[in-house]
């Protein structure tokens, strides 16, 4: 069932989990995610990147994800990932996703609040959650490193004024994560998490680039306000393997569905894990 990011993130914060937001591609993509979710009992985001949707559509990959929110009788956010612009935020509520994310973190404070508090105006005028980000998590380069130039924590007192300024439903922090790492190397700011939770106890705490993140990190800022990860590199590396072992065993398949079973079973054990995790399993 088609749910809001409020909806899910409000109950995570309320019992201590959290929850899963994996980026699809495609159907099938689509379709593992929500398949391992529904048989763990766990409500799930299927969230869209502005790639993703270059790549596949952006109204198709939402109604693809509406599909099956409709189909399983679980919590299903349809949720936009990375919106850039007021436009960007407009075109999703359009398209029918039940949140969107403003991502302002690249710009100052004063112009990341005006366009975020006219993002939550016109979202919550159709019953669309909002998330937003402050601070910034930077980008790997290598995918192993932990440093990124663009990265900066997010500052406690900031947030909180953010907050109060523009009314969002979840908050994006920076706290150590980095996109797009494909080995788990990177440590938490376990005590920055702590404060921001503890100044913002009310509200749901969001993580970027939790593919590279330690698990046992991971575990502690699920007690301490973040209740939505968002995974996409993982999942995308995990695929990429199973399909190269695939190929490694039978070198001239050349069939769709036979490159494509090896990765959709690779995406759900993946979510399975996540979902272990998160302890969001039989939260539905």
């Amino acid at each position: 069932m088609l749910v809001t990011l409020k909806e899910v993130t409000q109950d995570a914060l309320k019992n201590h989990y959290a929850v899963g937001a994996f980026n699809i591609h495609n159907l099938e993509y689509a379709k593992a995610v929500v398949e391992s979710s529904y048989e763990m009992k766990a409500p799930v985001i299927l969230q869209i990147s502005q790639g993703s949707s270059d790549f596949a559509g952006l109204e198709e990959l939402c109604m693809i994800a509406r599909h099956y929110a409709a189909k399983y009788a679980i919590p299903v956010v349809v949720h936009l990932d990375h919106g850039k612009s007021f436009l960007r935020c407009i075109e999703g509520l359009r398209a029918g996703f039940s949140s969107v994310m403003f991502d302002g973190s690249s710009l100052p404070y004063a112009e990341n609040v005006a366009i975020t508090r006219q993002v939550v105006e016109a979202a919550h005028q159709v019953g669309v959650a909002v998330e937003a980000e402050i601070g910034k998590v930077g980008k790997s380069e290598d995918g192993a490193s932990t440093e990124a130039e663009d990265m900066h924590y997010t500052a406690v007192d900031e947030a909180v004024r953010f907050v109060g300024d523009t009314h969002v439903d979840a908050l994006a922090v920076s706290i150590g994560t980095v996109h797009a790492m494909a080995v788990q190397a990177a440590h938490l700011d376990i005590a920055l998490c702590r404060k921001l939770h503890e100044a913002m106890p009310t509200v749901p705490l969001v993580m970027h680039g939790a593919s590279g993140a330690v698990d046992e990190d991971v575990k502690q800022v699920i007690q301490l306000g973040i209740t939505k990860i968002n995974i996409a590199t993982f999942l995308q590396k995990k695929a990429a393997l199973a399909v190269k072992a695939m190929f490694e065993q039978t070198p001239d398949a050349i069939g769709f569905r036979d490159l494509a079973k090896p990765q959709l079973q690779a995406i759900k054990d993946g979510v399975r894990g996540k979902i272990e995790l998160f302890d969001t399993a039989n939260h539905a």
